[in-house]
């Protein structure tokens, strides 16, 4: 679901999160897929590679997958079983989604605990990543973006309550009165 013009200092946040979780996701998946390409060069033409890469790829991998949670939470595109909104008025639809916007954001809630605990036993051990790199801040992914899909999962929620109370149009309603007729282009 798109997003229709930021409305306040909530709906800016959220957005420029979102924005700021797209470029990591790129710029991560850029440097995976760069790094993984010059291992297999550096295999098949050197016999050689760094023994670093393949740890560090799955580390990103890791990355990649938290922040495309929280990115997919922003754009309601998380897994989500909506069957029973099809059915419902379109208020009641939003009343709904609010309420299990806020139920999710409760469960991140106790997860962000669960991995700030986790957190803090990486920081009290001496792992490392590798050469010398302690582990916990790579681990830090998981405590932060489940803070950044909290956040998305309240502002959701906070948008959908304004949605029943008809002081936002939702999106699938700017997409219904939209005036714009659009061509399929083959």
């Amino acid at each position: 679901m798109s997003h229709p013009e930021p409305e306040d200092i909530l709906d800016k946040v959220d957005a420029g999160l979102a924005k700021a979780e797209s470029f990591v996701l790129v710029l991560t998946l850029a440097a995976m897929v760069g790094l993984s390409a010059l291992q297999l060069f550096l295999r098949k033409f050197f016999d050689f590679g760094f023994e670093w890469a393949d740890i560090l790829v799955r580390q990103m991998v890791l990355w990649i997958g938290f922040v495309g949670g929280a990115l997919a939470t922003y754009q309601s595109r998380h897994i989500a079983i909506d069957a029973v909104t099809k059915l419902l008025t379109p208020k009641k639809a939003a009343i709904l989604r609010a309420f299990t916007s806020l139920v999710a954001a409760g469960v991140t809630s106790v997860m962000v605990w669960a991995a700030w605990v986790y957190l803090k036993g990486e920081m009290e051990t001496d792992a490392e990543f590798m050469g010398g790199i302690p582990a916990w801040p790579i681990k830090a992914i998981v405590p932060i973006d489940l803070v950044l899909i909290t956040f998305h999962f309240l502002v959701g929620a906070r948008n959908q309550i304004l949605i029943a109370a008809g002081r936002r149009t939702s999106p699938e309603e700017l997409v219904e009165h939209s005036q714009v007729d659009v061509e399929v282009v083959r």
